[in-house]
Parts: C-alpha cells; structure tokens; sequence
C-alpha cells in the first residue's frame, strides 16, 4: 500500500465519522432564512392587498354586469323600463361570503369591502336608454 492510497483511507475514515453540523454551520443556515423570511415578508403582504384590491375590481365588474341583466330584462318586459329605483330594487348586491357593504348598497353607491381593503362606489343611474354603471370613486390600499 502506498503512502497516498493510506492518506486517502485516513481521510474517508475521517469523514465518515461525522454525525452531525457545527454549531456554526448552524446558525448560518439559521441567519440565511432569517434574511429570506425578512425580505419575503413585505412582499407577500403586498400581494395580498394586491389580490384583493383585484377582488374588489372584480366585485365591481360582477355589480355592472348584474345591472345589465336586470335592465335588459325589465327592458325586454312588457312594461319596459319605468325608473331606476325598479332597476335597482331587483338588483343582488351580495357578491358572497368575503364582500361587506357599509352600512349597505345604495341606489346612488356605497362602500364595498373585501377583508381588509375598501373601495367607495358612485353608481350612475340607468335611463331607458342605457344600464346603471358602478364607478370607483377612491379605493384604500
């Protein structure tokens, strides 16, 4: 056996026999995911206001649709259309479990809101000729 083939046999053996992490290595492992969770924090909070200010967006979009429905079928009534306030009487303002108005819709807005963020609504009332329209006048972030 040669001297480098037993420095080899040494330093396999050596390696072998360790069962677990320094201390240090460690707390480096333990430093760098700190580091991680600090910078992806922020992050992922600002996603999430993001994702439900688009749910509100989304909310709004629901509310203008359903007023096109409700109009074009009193529209297509045999009485037709009469005023806003029977547009607005039929219309459901419930978008489900995660959307609160306060105090509640009304004909003329409201202030809908989706867990933790609010936006204010002006509603501009249908005519015979055209479908009310939910507008966002200001939106928290």
């Amino acid at each position: 056996m040669t001297a480098n083939t037993q420095i080899n046999k040494n330093m396999i053996s050596k390696v072998s026999d360790r069962r677990g992490f320094t201390l240090l290595e460690l707390i480096v492992v333990l430093a760098l995911l700190a580091i991680l969770a600090a910078v992806s924090a922020p992050k992922f909070i600002d996603l999430s206001a993001n994702a439900e200010q688009k749910a509100l967006r989304i909310g709004v979009a629901e509310l203008n649709g359903r007023e096109n429905l409700v109009w074009l079928d009193i529209k297509n009534s045999q009485i037709g259309w009469v005023d806003d306030t029977a547009v607005f009487s039929k219309i459901d303002t419930n978008l489900g479990p995660n959307y609160h108005w306060s105090p509640r819709a009304e004909i003329d807005g409201g202030k809908l809101h989706f867990k933790d963020q609010m936006i204010k609504l002006k509603r501009i009332p249908s005519t015979e000729a055209s479908a009310a329209k939910w507008e966002i006048i200001f939106s928290s972030s």
